[in-house]
């Protein structure tokens, strides 16, 4: 089994096609959190804002977006049924049109460009700190240092930090419960139907973070059974927490528009619980919000390096740095929601801005989908998705023709991307001509000796070149006279990786293979790009049915110990007991 294209044009460029390793390790309960931490977070900003637009009214409006929510969350589970591999907007779209899908792509990097600046900064609110636009900024650029070393242990993380806050909005709704359903004023909102469709408009938020469930199906384990529970165990919290939170807003007498905009769930738990309980609410939120805003981050990087591959960006966009992340679209992720915060410190703006680009990514999905003829639909589902794709188109309108901020800022990240694209594509359009002129040579031939059949199979994972393990595996393998599979997993820290990709040839394979050829062993080499380096060196072992897997003992720093993990302990917990696990600290 060779991993790797055998495509005589991409050799001539020093390119090799790999097939990657896409590790379904996400259960619907994992992946609730991680949808909690986007999606569920708007409860902490949803009520502030639509009481700040329609004072004790707004419970209405709240209630008519709690319908748009589960309208558009019954399209998305559709959505990850038909598409298991990623039915983000950008994956479910591109066979149909590469630049419908480019657009969608672009305005979902709005998204989370404003979901980054809108959830860190009011977390800063809640917690309560002076100038809660710097701490945001300090926050986001702490949050790009961490990630330098690569998004792991997010959906542990995120199951904690759900939890957690699922208790504390349970004990604000515990505590008001009789005084919300008994003694709350909800009056009739004033104005005609254009006032009240602009105060909807203005405060559209809980559909925030639906999208980030179909991006994730490429990691589950089941994608339609585990998406389905996941987005209605979040809907369910959703609507529960909006309901009853909102009922206990508008039992307190004597709040103003405007009052506790940006932290009104501290204010319901100090008012309900007591003071003290307002820190557990604070915590609770702030972390939720801060969690929400590295989801983001990562989903950006993630989808800059997936249109890299596809050649739809700059190829430059693909470099990675040790860790395997990508190392402009990480650069990329922090600058932009740090200069939208030095422009716009105020979280009602920020709400437009987020809105413009979430709509629009959700209208080309959902759009596309209804009316796309390759995906077997019912009726039903497919009135569904046509009525709230109308809706939403209706919504985005109001917002880009009331909310001209919004528009310029869309426009804005549509014209970077679209130049970028347009760059791509002409940097791809004279490089093989100027590689022809290069004249590099092809590299040798892979070979396989084979002399006997193998009385054992020993897999080496190694990660780059390293003589003196390679040696050891030579050796061992010697002795057996075993067949030496050489896997060298390239870790890319991006989800949901496509099925193949293209990246640039370092010299490694040759050396092995010329290492390996001298010794006179029988021997196979595989490169496999990977998201879950354990994962793939065990579902290898398993393919190939090796009896002992062997690895080199790798010195970190306890930071990088903290948040990637320990390779060596998830491929000891994977591997069958009867596979031996050496590991050479030579």
């Amino acid at each position: 089994m060779d991993s790797t294209s055998s495509n005589p044009s991409l050799a001539n460029k020093g390119v090799k096609e790999y097939a990657t390793s896409r590790p379904r390790v996400l259960g619907w309960l994992r992946s609730a959190a991680i949808l909690d931490g986007d999606w569920g977070t708007s409860v902490a900003y949803v009520m502030g804002l639509g009481f700040a637009l329609a004072g004790y009214s707004s419970f209405w409006h709240l209630c008519f977006m709690l319908a748009l929510t589960t309208l558009v969350a019954v399209n998305y589970i559709t959505i990850c049924r038909l598409y298991p591999s990623g039915g983000g907007v950008y994956s479910a779209v591109h066979h149909r049109s590469k630049l419908l899908a480019v657009f969608g792509a672009l305005l979902l990097c709005a998204d989370y460009v404003v979901t980054m600046a809108l959830s860190i900064l009011d977390a800063c609110h809640y917690l309560g700190l002076p100038y809660p636009a710097f701490f945001a900024i300090s926050i986001i650029i702490i949050l790009g240092m961490v990630n330098w070393f690569g998004p792991k242990h997010s959906g542990g993380l995120a199951l904690m930090i759900s939890a957690f806050t699922l208790a504390t909005l349970a004990t604000i709704i515990f505590a008001s419960a009789n005084t919300a359903v008994n003694e709350s004023v909800v009056i009739t909102p004033e104005g005609g139907f254009f006032k009240n469709w602009g105060v909807f408009t203005g405060f559209i938020l809980s559909l925030s973070g639906i999208e980030a469930i179909s991006n994730m199906t490429g990691l589950m384990k089941d994608p339609a059974r585990d998406s389905r529970r996941a987005i209605l165990s979040v809907l369910a919290k959703v609507i529960i927490a909006n309901i009853f939170l909102g009922l206990a807003m508008h039992a307190v007498q004597g709040l103003n528009p405007g009052d506790h905009r940006e932290d009104m769930l501290r204010f319901l738990g100090e008012h309900y619980v007591g003071q003290w309980f307002g820190w557990f609410v604070a915590f609770s939120l702030g972390t939720l919000l801060i969690s929400a805003g590295n989801t983001a981050l990562n989903g950006l990087i993630s989808i800059q390096f997936l249109m890299s591959i596809d050649k739809e960006l700059p190829s430059s966009l693909r470099k990675l740095n040790r860790n395997g992340v990508p190392v402009i679209p990480l650069l990329v992720t922090v600058i932009l929601p740090v200069c939208v915060l030095i422009v716009i410190q105020d979280v009602e703006t920020l709400a437009h801005l987020y809105a413009i680009g979430l709509v629009g990514a959700m209208i080309i999905n959902l759009g596309s989908t209804a009316t796309d003829k390759s995906v077997s639909l019912k009726p039903f589902l497919k009135i569904l998705m046509l009525i709230s794709t109308g809706v939403l188109v209706l919504i985005e309108i109001s917002i880009a023709v009331n909310k001209q901020e919004a528009t310029i800022f869309a426009g804005l990240i549509l014209l970077l991307g679209l130049g970028a694209r347009q760059a791509a594509k002409w940097i791809f359009a004279v490089r093989p001509a100027a590689v022809a002129e290069e004249a590099v040579l092809p590299p040798p031939t892979r070979r396989r000796r084979r002399t006997s059949i193998p009385s054992a199979k020993y897999l080496l994972a190694i990660k780059k070149a390293d003589d003196k393990l390679l040696k050891f595996a030579i050796d061992e393998a010697k002795q057996r006279g075993a067949l030496l599979f050489i896997l060298r997993v390239k870790e890319i820290a991006v989800g949901s990786l496509p099925e193949r990709m293209e990246l640039k040839m370092n010299g490694s394979e040759e050396h092995i293979e010329n290492v390996c050829s001298a010794a006179g062993i029988d021997y196979q080499i595989i490169s496999i790009p990977s998201y879950e380096v354990g994962y793939t060196i065990a579902e290898q072992a398993a393919t190939f049915g090796v009896d002992r897997v062997i690895l080199g003992a790798t010195k970190r720093n306890m930071l990088e110990y903290v948040l990637k993990g320990n390779v060596i302990r998830s491929l000891s917990a994977l591997l069958p007991e009867d596979v031996q696990l050496i590991i050479f600290g030579g």
